[in-house]
């Protein structure tokens, strides 16, 4: 039986929170972590206070407050490896390829007519409406499933590993 929780709330955060958390930790003990992102918008949004978790033993930054690419960032230096897979919006490419640019571990693809949004790590897996954006996170009424069960999480990586394989390289 899958194990998951699906919430309609005003924000994913604490559940968001929770996952980077748990999916940083993983980042730490396996040598073979991959982190896979796919959202129309991802952004370097603040992570807001009180995170619910504590990230400041585990997160290396230079700035005051913890943003989302500090996590994504960590996961690297932790020897893993980041899938990166976006829309058509360039909006957000300076961003996402300062973000690529600072690891060989960390990819960004985009796929025009992306509308698809997915996080898988090892331990979890969300989809849903919830795009990596401060609205998304911290404003927005979102729905979206957090699952935690192998097969579940092995069907959304699926889906990220072909959103990624059909993306182009951001350049």
């Amino acid at each position: 039986m899958a194990k998951q929780s699906t919430q309609l709330q005003p924000s994913g955060q604490a559940m968001l929170y929770n996952f980077l958390l748990n999916e940083i930790l993983a980042s730490q003990l396996e040598g073979s972590y991959e982190f896979w992102i796919v959202s129309p918008w991802v952004t370097n949004f603040r992570l807001e206070k009180p995170y619910y978790v504590s990230f400041g033993e585990i997160v290396e930054t230079k700035q005051e407050a913890l943003h989302l690419f500090d996590i994504l960032h960590q996961m690297a230096a932790n020897g893993g490896k980041v899938y990166v897979t976006v829309g058509s919006d360039k909006e957000y490419y300076p961003l996402l390829r300062q973000l690529g640019n600072k690891s060989d571990r960390i990819q960004v693809r985009v796929l025009s007519k992306l509308h698809t949004k997915a996080y898988v790590g090892r331990y979890g897996a969300i989809n849903g409406s919830l795009n990596l954006t401060d609205g998304g996170v911290n404003q927005n009424f979102e729905l979206f499933t957090y699952n935690h069960d192998e097969r579940s999480i092995a069907e959304l990586r699926n889906i990220c590993v072909q959103h990624f394989e059909q993306g182009l390289l951001l350049s």
